[in-house]
């Protein structure tokens, strides 16, 4: 869409960020509060060779890079998955090889796929269960799990 006007006259509206569903393989349906991190990059190369008459570098595009993804969710009493996933890296051994892919799905307000994420060779790198604060009286518990990715692609509906 070039400008707002077109988008008004057509009803369409940027879809909202807050209607998405998280999916890791093999763990059952898990209902996030955030996901972020969402990010990719390309590393810059300069060169410029010994001989060159110019007085600048060329750059050059080298390789990408993708960031570490934080998802939080609220702790429940009988809901230990994200925990189990990382204990199986931090004090099992003998599976830390198993890596899982995690799709990422925005939706509409039908609850249709607009934009999807997926990510590949996840596992996890850091977890943060919540802090706690006797004078939170009506804040939730919050967990964090930081995954790392291999790569990630993007699929516009």
């Amino acid at each position: 869409m070039a400008d707002y006007s077109e988008a008004f006259a057509t009803g369409e509206w940027p879809l909202a960020k807050f209607y998405f569903r998280v999916t890791i393989d093999g763990m059952s349906e898990l209902g996030f509060q955030a996901v972020e991190g969402l990010e990719s990059e390309i590393s810059v190369m300069e060169y410029r060779p010994g001989n060159s008459p110019l007085f600048f570098k060329s750059k050059r595009y080298g390789m990408m890079t993708f960031s570490n993804i934080t998802l939080k969710k609220g702790m429940f009493a009988t809901d230990a998955e994200l925990k189990d996933w990382w204990d199986l890296f931090a004090w099992q051994h003998e599976d830390r090889s198993t890596r899982r892919a995690i799709l990422i799905e925005l939706l509409d307000e039908k609850g249709d796929t607009k934009i999807s994420w997926d990510v590949k060779g996840c596992f996890p790198a850091k977890f943060t269960p919540t802090s706690l604060d006797a004078e939170a009286d009506s804040e939730v518990a919050i967990e964090e799990l930081e995954v790392v990715c291999e790569s990630w692609t993007v699929e516009i509906a």
